[in-house]
Order: C-alpha cells, then sequence, then structure tokens
C-alpha cells in the first residue's frame, strides 16, 4: 500500500515540477484572491459584524480562515473527478487501473499528492495569517480544530468519490461537481455567514456538510470554543461521513465494475 501511494506520489511530484510557470501562478492568485477579501472588508465589514459577533471576527479574519479551510477540505471534493478526468486524457487510466490495485488504494494515492500540497498551500496561509494580516491564534482550540478538520476532509472525500463515478460512466458532464461547485461556499457560509441568507435557503444549507464544518472551525478558531459548544457541528459531520464514505467506495466499484464490462475505461 505504502509503496504504490509513493509511486503515486513521485509521478504526481514529477508533473508538477514541470509546471513552474503554474506554481508561481497559483502562489499569486492565493494572495490576490487574500487582497480582494481584504479591501471587501475595508468597503463593507462593518455592515457584517452582527452576522459576525458570534464567532469573535471581523469579515476579513472570517473569510480568510473560511477559505483557507475551505480550500482544502475542498481538495476532497474536487480532486477525484479531477485527476481521473486528467488520467482519462493522458490515456493511463485504464493502465493504472489494471494494476493490481484495491479500489480504495487507488482513491487514496489518485489524490495523495493533492492533499499534500493543499497542506503546502495552508502553511502558506498561516504564515501570511500570522506575519502579514495579523491573525490572532492564541484562542485557537487545536484539539477541537483538528477533529473538525478530519470530519470534514473526510465527508468532502466521500462528496469527491461520487462525483468520480459521473467521470467514469460518462466522461464528460459531472452534475455532482457542478453542485459542489457552484452552492457549496455559496449556501455553507464561506465567503459570509449563513445568517445572511434569506430563511429559505438556510433550510437548504442544513444539508450540505460544508455548513456544519465552516461553522465549527469559526467558532474553534477565533472563540476556542471546544468540543461540548461544536457537539451539533461534530454530530453532523460524524452522520455526513459514516453516511456517504462507504456509499461512496461501494458507488465508485459499481461504477468502476460498469465501466470495465461496457469497455469504455480507455475511452474520454
Amino acid at each position: 500500500m505504502i509503496r504504490q501511494i509513493c509511486a503515486f506520489l513521485r509521478k504526481d511530484f514529477l508533473i508538477e515540477k514541470s509546471y513552474k510557470l503554474s506554481f508561481l501562478m497559483g502562489t499569486v492568485s492565493t494572495f490576490t484572491g487574500m487582497a480582494v477579501f481584504y479591501f471587501i472588508d475595508k468597503l463593507f465589514g462593518r455592515a457584517l459584524s452582527p452576522y459576525l459577533a458570534e464567532y469573535g471576527a471581523g469579515y476579513f479574519h472570517y473569510v480568510f480562515t473560511a477559505t483557507a479551510f475551505f480550500g482544502y477540505i475542498g481538495t476532497g471534493a474536487g480532486s477525484y473527478a479531477e485527476r481521473l478526468r486528467a488520467e482519462q486524457l493522458q490515456g493511463t487510466l485504464e493502465t493504472s487501473l489494471a494494476a493490481p490495485v484495491r479500489p480504495e488504494i487507488f482513491l487514496t494515492a489518485l489524490t495523495a499528492w493533492n492533499f499534500l500540497f493543499a497542506t503546502f498551500e495552508l502553511g502558506v496561509y498561516a504564515l501570511a495569517g500570522a506575519f502579514i494580516f495579523k491573525l490572532d491564534f492564541s484562542n485557537v482550540n487545536f484539539f477541537a480544530l483538528t477533529a473538525v478538520f478530519l470530519l470534514s476532509a473526510l465527508s468532502f472525500a466521500a462528496l469527491g468519490i461520487f462525483s468520480s463515478c459521473f467521470i467514469l460512466l460518462f466522461k464528460r458532464g459531472n452534475p455532482a461537481a457542478w453542485v459542489l461547485n457552484n452552492f457549496e461556499g455559496l449556501l455553507g457560509g464561506v465567503y459570509f455567514p449563513v445568517a445572511v441568507l434569506p430563511l429559505w435557503l438556510r433550510w437548504f444549507s442544513k444539508f450540505l456538510p460544508v455548513t456544519y464544518a465552516v461553522r465549527a472551525m469559526e467558532l474553534t478558531f477565533h472563540r476556542g470554543a471546544g468540543f461540548a459548544e461544536i457537539k451539533s457541528e461534530l454530530l453532523a459531520l460524524s452522520i455526513f461521513t459514516l453516511a456517504l464514505a462507504p456509499l461512496s467506495v461501494a458507488a465508485f466499484k459499481l461504477s468502476l465494475n460498469k465501466a470495465r464490462k461496457d469497455g469504455t475505461l480507455g475511452q474520454y
């Protein structure tokens, strides 16, 4: 298992290494994104203060931590379909799946590099927050925050595996990815608190794991909330994870078997 994951990591590192300009542009984009929210805070931050009182943070610090967090856990939601599609276009998917590797190991290895790189980006966010934007880390409850990260990453990874099933079966056209890309950040409290939304949209947000993930993260980061204070959010994330994880792997196996039976693994 370890050797298989390391083989994928080495391959992905060599590919990433060959695109140095892309890496530089991605780093610059991270900072320009931060700057956009910084100036939005200057213009409209006070108007959102009543909605942010429970988190004990201003708008910029709220959205800064939420986007950094969402960028990390969102790796699981987007990576599987993205990487499968890349393997299809490169003509390597059928060869990779023909190797004696269990689907669970293949899925883990497929996105190992993405999570490693996302960890690096999270470190960049943390350093920028501490030294450029003066983010206060003194109230962070690291134990509770770790639990939130773990459960959030697992639930989002399960959503990502569901999304990858559409790539295996239909190649192009992925309704799951479309929903994740267009509604998770909008309705889940990433760019503004959920309380800003009208009541009927807040009702829809209750069915998204990101809603509970972002709220729990903000409370543990800015307020130092412990397990007792975020127990409802942790329970919701646990239910999402326990329900979605086994179902997503089962769905992937079924999709893979159908693609093999139809002889479409090599198509793109």
